[in-house]
């Protein structure tokens, strides 16, 4: 079945079958109430049932790392406006102004006019050289291109692709790399825009040796299983029937993913029937590579698809096929229990919380520097009042994504890279919040602008690159496992807690530098006080967190400890504090060594939060990020420069105490001197 599946996506080219004059208008698919009928959809991917929106979503921010897509933008298509295939009239609004669609309206449109979406400039370039390489024309160094125009370099685009594959991803080239990805969203679209060629003519143009009492127009709703009997009756291989050819392309067209993983799966199983949901590629393809008959079920789902896209072009009749089609899904999804946090999660990526949270930390960073000009006086109140409330609503809205999150998914709020980014950034803002109360000295409120700040960009940023879905579906025994759902939030709530202590001792270095204050003054003793409270926290959640994992481990593994790189991490960590801990009670490190020793505690928690993802070994080997060690490299370095700092700080200050020290007492010193 796998090899059929690639030698048909090899070979897998798409053309138009409609007539012009039976095309739907592009305003049908921006029609609010033909998007809300299609976004709702549920759908299952990867396992997960989710809304069609997250899939469009998520195709077209790997496409081209946006949510949305203009049609007539003077910076993405040279202020040209695009022009409708069909009728030959350039797609313009109400006053020629730019057109916007957004995911599910351009996944409308390359479903019902891949004819108008092979147009549209979609896939991002960053290296024009991979286009070169391709003999194509390259536009700006890093620019748009459409479908259109990179379909003639098909052939050398995937001869490239195969070539390029077999080389280690560390050691492709930023052209070689490019090429892989370009090739990998090509034949991803060119199976979008399929989707619905078993439907718009499932056996090509011109069919020949069709089975008997099989006519034109062919619905395999009705016909799909004397196909498959006529394929097990020819007893060779199905691709020298020929029919089977454009039949089977359709079938792939439909799966919208050639990754059994990916496989876009819309009709629900009867209750009881298993976990996996059907799709009409899978549907057909699942039929043809066994000796079962597709069930009566089945085909009543495929008439319902059916009915969807041969309701076109009259808007009426799509409508009503859409909302039929989306009613019976839903209720199928509820009898099996499934699909009830859909629309959640559809509030939840309009409301884009931690999008949101950035800026609003942001603009609490700024209201706090304002207290920093006239100390003392109403600006200062004043700003000191807004940071308050910028940046407990920035927190609120950080922890309620969370905590919704965790409702959609129903398990813990941490399972992957990007879920710890969002938990300890969220962590992060709110101790500093709660030190803020304990202080009330604005370095809480200052440690929750940064902290929170960061790690929402971060999280944008994380997302942007990996483009797929941040709602990862685990395994039922890890759901329901006691000791993992403690382990990993008490574990990160401890990278939280010495990454604030990190942070704190960053502040204490930039202020000194700047000479706010000197060593043993108020505010010094403050940041170190509010510092090592927070690292005694980072250790009894570390260690506590670890002791956890032991016993999870223990329990899934059969060992309380292995040496993984993650144990070792979280070791470390633990290590860490304790020598902090103990170095400052035996009065071997003061104020200023004490915030040297934090900068190297972040260094060892960035290193067991990102840098163990890395190696690539062990069992906790999840998250690798193409790219993430130059950003670890940068942070270190410049907690390096912090600590060189620190210590030419620290050794000046002793010379100056061994000076002051040896220095000879006068006569007139003893004269001032009260003591005398």
């Amino acid at each position: 079945m796998k090899t059929l599946r690639f030698a048909l996506l090899t070979l897998f080219t798409l053309s138009g079958f409609v007539s012009a004059a039976e095309l739907p208008s592009l305003d049908l698919f921006r029609d609010k109430e033909v998007v809300e009928t299609f976004a709702s959809l549920p759908v299952q991917e990867v396992g997960r049932i989710k809304p069609l929106e997250n899939i469009a979503s998520y195709r077209l921010l790997r496409f081209r790392a946006r949510r949305s897509i203009w049609l007539t933008d003077s910076g993405e298509m040279d202020g040209k406006p695009l022009v409708d295939p069909a009728t030959q009239k350039p797609i313009t609004k109400e006053g020629d102004k730019p057109v916007k669609l957004s995911a599910v309206e351009w996944m409308l449109m390359s479903w019902f006019r891949p004819d108008l979406g092979k147009t549209v400039p979609l896939f991002k370039v960053d290296n024009s050289s991979a286009i070169s390489e391709l003999g194509l024309t390259a536009k700006a160094k890093r620019d748009q291109y459409s479908f259109a125009e990179i379909e003639p370099a098909r052939q050398i685009l995937m001869q490239k692709m195969g070539e390029y594959r077999e080389i280690p991803s560390r050691k492709q080239t930023p052209e070689q790399r490019m090429i892989v990805q370009l090739a990998a969203n090509f034949l991803d679209y060119e199976m979008i825009t399929g989707h619905f060629d078993f439907i718009r003519e499932p056996l090509g143009e011109k069919p020949e040796g069709l089975p008997a009492g099989i006519t034109l127009p062919v619905r395999l709703s009705k016909s799909l299983n004397t196909f498959i009997a006529a394929i097990r009756a020819n007893g060779g291989p199905p691709m020298q029937i020929p029919w089977f050819r454009a039949f089977a392309k359709g079938a792939l067209g439909a799966m919208m993913s050639g990754n059994p993983e990916q496989q876009y799966r819309i009709f629900p199983p009867a209750p009881g029937a298993g976990n996996v949901w059907n799709g009409p590629g899978e549907m057909i393809f699942g039929a043809v590579n066994s000796d079962k008959d597709v069930t009566a079920d089945q085909l009543n789902w495929l008439a319902l698809y059916e009915d969807v896209y041969l309701a076109l072009p009259d808007a009426a009749k799509f409508k009503a096929a859409s909302k039929t089609l989306l009613s019976k899904i839903q209720d199928a999804a509820k009898l099996r229990g499934e699909g009830q946090f859909i629309a959640l999660e559809r509030q939840s990526m309009h409301a884009d919380y931690f999008f949101y949270a950035q800026w609003i930390f942001l603009t609490g960073f700024i209201a706090m520097a304002l207290t920093w000009i006239s100390p003392g006086s109403r600006l200062e109140k004043g700003a000191r009042l807004a940071a308050w409330l910028l940046l407990g609503s920035a927190t609120a809205l950080a922890v309620t994504g969370v905590v919704i999150r965790c409702i959609i998914m129903q398990r813990p709020p941490i399972t992957t890279l990007y879920e710890t980014i969002l938990f300890i950034g969220s962590a992060c803002a709110l101790l500093g919040l709660v030190a803020e109360l304990i202080t009330k000295r604005g370095l809480g409120l200052l440690v929750t602008a940064i902290g929170g700040t960061a790690c929402m960009f971060l999280s944008i940023q994380f997302e942007a690159s990996e483009a797929t879905d941040t709602f990862q579906q685990l395994q039922a025994v890890l759901i329901t496992n006691f000791w993992l759902s403690t382990h990993v939030p008490m574990i990160n709530l401890g990278y939280a807690a010495c990454m604030v202590a990190a942070l704190i001792s960053m502040i204490y270095f930039v202020q000194r530098i700047f000479g706010v204050f000197k060593t043993g003054e108020e505010d010094a003793r403050l940041l170190t006080r509010v510092s090592y409270g927070f690292i005694a926290a980072g250790l009894f959640l570390s260690l506590v967190g670890t002791v956890l994992g032991g016993i999870w481990a223990n329990y899934s593994w059969g060992r309380f400890w292995g040496w993984d790189p993650k144990e070792n991490g979280a070791l470390m960590i633990v290590l860490m504090c304790l020598v902090i801990l103990h170095a400052r009670l035996g009065g071997y490190i003061r104020e200023i060594g004490l915030h040297c020793c934090n900068l190297l505690l972040g260094c060892i928690v960035i290193f067991s939060w990102f840098g163990v993802n890395q190696l690539g070994v062990g069992l906790h080997a999840y998250g690798f990020t193409d790219g993430i060690w130059p950003k670890i490299y940068a942070y270190w370095l410049s907690q390096f420069l912090l600590l060189g700092y620190g210590v030419i700080l620290s050794l000046r200050e002793r010379r100056q105490s061994k000076s002051v020290k040896a220095a000879p007492i006068t006569a007139a010193g003893l004269e001032e001197s009260p003591a005398h």
